[in-house]
């Protein structure tokens, strides 16, 4: 009898810290990844430029990106006609292998207003210089903002390329232009600037590490911007000034920055089941009493 109540205790406690674990949000936030270098233009024609569009798609879709599964991603880019020095940043994702409606959904200034955040694992949004972000998309975005916060607090992730900043000699921000001063990533209700950047670019220990696996050669394409603040976020590469110039993290939104989530201590999951099992075996031995 003892050896069957012992097992009866155990199966309720690994059920109980099952349902327990299921029942917290998997991240507590959302996975944001920016950069300053526009892969999305550099992966048509560079294995590096590939991989640092693959790093952040995988990290800010969980891994999903290509899974080619029900989970699909949104693209955020204008389709005007192709000016000089551009090309098409979704061709960008082409270059991966990814397919639009298989892979990724995409939407232009005027879809955007009315596009559902939640039926996508992320957000990503195309290099104003090289690709084809237009000053219309990121008002949009800019509009948005709110939304595109609490889908990162809701634990979607964003992916956001090179925007120029005005006094970047790398960088055309005619795309960006209008009737006041653009602004570079507003879309982001953080504290993240846009900055001129120097080349060259290093990989940081974090950028080197898992889950992004970025060397030097990833990232030395010609480049927009760098960040005056980070936010909050964790520095992937910088450039030849050693300004942060590709930035990431799992974090929350709020407060004018990006707080870095700490998971769930064990310890507290542990107590928890412990205490959903203690109240099955007192029901368990009241019943057979």
């Amino acid at each position: 009898m003892k050896d069957r109540q012992s097992k009866f205790l155990l199966g309720l406690s690994t059920v109980a810290l099952a349902v327990l674990t299921v029942g917290l949000p998997a991240t507590w936030a959302g996975e944001v990844f920016l950069t300053g270098h526009d892969p999305d233009f550099h992966s048509q024609s560079s294995v590096g430029a590939e991989n640092l569009l693959r790093a952040g798609l995988s990290f800010v879709t969980g891994g999903t990106y290509d899974d080619g599964a029900a989970t699909k991603f949104l693209w955020v880019e204008s389709r005007i006609p192709t000016p000089g020095g551009h090309l098409i940043g979704e061709n960008g994702l082409n270059a991966l292998g990814l397919t639009l409606g298989t892979n990724y959904d995409r939407v232009d200034a005027a879809e955007l207003a009315t596009v559902d955040f939640s039926k996508y694992t992320a957000i990503a949004v195309a290099s104003s210089f090289g690709g084809l972000l237009t000053r219309a998309e990121l008002d949009g975005l800019i509009a948005r903002s709110t939304d595109i916060a609490n889908f990162i607090n809701g634990g979607g992730g964003l992916l956001a390329l090179a925007e120029c900043s005005p006094s970047s000699s790398f960088c055309d921000g005619s795309l960006l232009a209008g009737a006041t001063p653009p602004s570079p990533f507003g879309f982001l209700p953080v504290a993240v600037s846009s900055v001129a950047t120097i080349n060259s670019y290093h990989v940081t220990a974090a950028g080197a590490a898992a889950p992004f696996n970025l060397t030097d050669a990833d990232i030395n394409d010609p480049t927009h911007n760098s960040f005056g603040l980070i936010g909050g976020l964790t520095v992937l590469d910088e450039d030849a000034a050693g300004t942060p110039t590709t930035l990431a993290g799992n974090v929350t939104v709020g407060g004018g920055g990006f707080t870095p989530t700490v998971p769930e201590p064990t310890s507290v999951l542990l107590l928890g089941s412990g205490l959903a099992g203690l109240a099955a075996w007192r029901r368990y031995t009241h019943r057979r009493a």
